[in-house]
């Protein structure tokens, strides 16, 4: 009979003699079983981890298995109970049943039919109700992962943890960070800062690319007063900001070809001049740039300076998109549901089965489309579980390259349209209030109106065909 080892069982029985027989029977055929003799040790139990099944002793001492029973599917709605006792009684069988125990086992019975039953709810939990949870035990590459900041176990993340190591400890060398969009490039810029000699100096981020070109300059360099329209006082930029630590430029790739020239010069003299002065100031800072262009290819079309590329890129990290790392997708989902359950007092998570769908999936916004994701389906959820049928339809039906689509548009756009309406919904109800809702929302109050008022209209349109 199959079975594996990380189904977990826990018993909770005031008898000692009845648990040490059954657990080493459990045990010999391959289930993991814990086991408490009070109702407080399984109350604190069922808090702390996930379980297959309970075996709950009905006949127990302070606390009934069926008052017990109640407070456990209290705490976990969807937990498998059942009751393993010698009480027979049509009250036993009647109080268990209506405390949500799914089955009521004897426990004199043969326990190879014991085992069978115990195994068959086992299935049932991996088909149905197991979810992603933080493992419990890292491996190496795990360990080597988060000792940078990190989530994942991939050998592909390993390696980029490695490079951040060996690299860190570097404390001025340049480091160029390569990868698409939403791949965790400043992670990486912070974690060589946090393992560098300037740890205990500044880390300052700026995205080249979110800032309107005229402004740039002054942003990076500072600016005297009176240097431009709206300079009302001197501001120092952030190179004198991030003096003795870190300062990470994100997509370089998009600095005009001026500021370049002026980048190269700070690099070379490690000096700055604000906009409109005619001193400059000494700096010591390191590094770090970031792109989701090819530099390389940016050099040969004549859009980046070849010169400046060899001062930023005397080392290069390259981050995987995370559909070449599928192995990092389970540890990704348990980290941010813990962080979006924290977030909002939840305690929803995603049922297992969802993950063989979530590594399918090709990601193009990577680990911020990821991170979304997962808030988005735990808002929505109306119950514990995000179940495979929850998912998105873009996600859970993806198209093949090899066959056509799975659903027309008029589909894809219907589901979408459902699934935005049924968040509206969830978001008035969670709010208490229409105005409360638009804030939560990003909209206006007449624009929920408008929508809930034409999603009305659609319904009574297509009751009338």
């Amino acid at each position: 009979m199959e079975h594996k080892a990380q189904h977990r069982v826990l018993m909770v029985d005031d008898d000692l003699k009845n648990i040490k027989a059954t657990r080493g029977f459990f045990e010999i055929n391959g289930l993991r079983v814990s086991a408490v003799q009070t109702a407080d040790d399984a109350i604190s139990a069922i808090q702390a981890d996930e379980y297959a099944l309970v075996l709950l002793d009905y006949q127990m001492p302070v606390m009934t298995g069926d008052t017990l029973a109640k407070k456990i599917r209290e705490i976990r709605p969807d937990q498998q109970i059942v009751m393993y006792s010698c009480d027979q009684s049509r009250q036993a069988l009647k109080d268990s049943y209506r405390a949500g125990a799914i089955d009521f086992i004897e426990k004199g019975e043969d326990p190879t039919v014991i085992l069978s039953r115990v195994l068959s709810y086992c299935h049932r939990y991996d088909e149905q109700l197991r979810t992603v949870r933080p493992a419990k035990g890292a491996g190496e590459n795990r360990k080597l992962i988060e000792s940078v900041g990190m989530v994942g176990e991939s050998s592909a993340l390993a390696a980029v943890a490695r490079s951040i190591v060996k690299f860190g400890r570097a404390g001025d060398v340049s480091v160029l960070v390569g990868g698409e969009s939403g791949t965790g490039k400043e992670l990486v810029a912070k974690a060589l800062h946090d393992l560098s000699p300037r740890n205990k100096g500044p880390f300052i981020a700026i995205n080249c690319a979110a800032i309107p070109k005229d402004l740039l300059e002054s942003t990076l360099f500072g600016h005297k007063r009176g240097a431009f329209t709206g300079a009302v006082t001197d501001q120092d930029g952030k190179f004198v900001l991030a003096d003795g630590g870190t300062l990470f430029l994100d997509e370089i790739g998009d600095l005009s070809l001026e500021l370049q020239a002026k980048l190269l010069r700070v690099l070379q003299e490690r000096v700055v001049e604000p906009v409109g002065s005619r001193t400059s100031k000494r700096i010591n800072v390191r590094i770090v740039c970031a792109t989701h262009k090819n530099i390389d290819e940016l050099v040969r079309t004549g859009k980046f300076r070849e010169d400046l590329m060899y001062r930023i890129k005397i080392t290069e990290i390259d981050l995987p998109p995370l559909r070449e790392r599928p192995e990092d997708i389970e540890p990704l989902i348990a980290h941010f549901t813990t962080i979006t359950n924290k977030k909002y007092k939840f305690t929803r998570h995603f049922q297992h089965r969802t993950i063989e769908v979530l590594r399918k999936y090709s990601w193009p916004g990577n680990i911020r489309e990821l991170i979304g994701v997962v808030e988005r389906h735990l808002i929505n959820s109306e119950d514990a579980i995000v179940r495979v049928e929850d998912l998105d339809v873009h996600i859970s039906q993806p198209v093949d390259n090899d066959n056509k689509p799975f659903l027309t548009i008029a589909q894809l756009e219907d589901e979408h349209h459902k699934a935005k309406m049924k968040h509206i919904l969830n978001t008035i109800d969670s709010s208490g209030t229409k105005v409360e809702a638009a804030r939560r929302l990003g909209i206006k109050p007449n624009h929920l109106q408008y929508l809930l008022n034409e999603s009305k209209a659609a319904k009574s349109s297509e009751a009338q065909r």
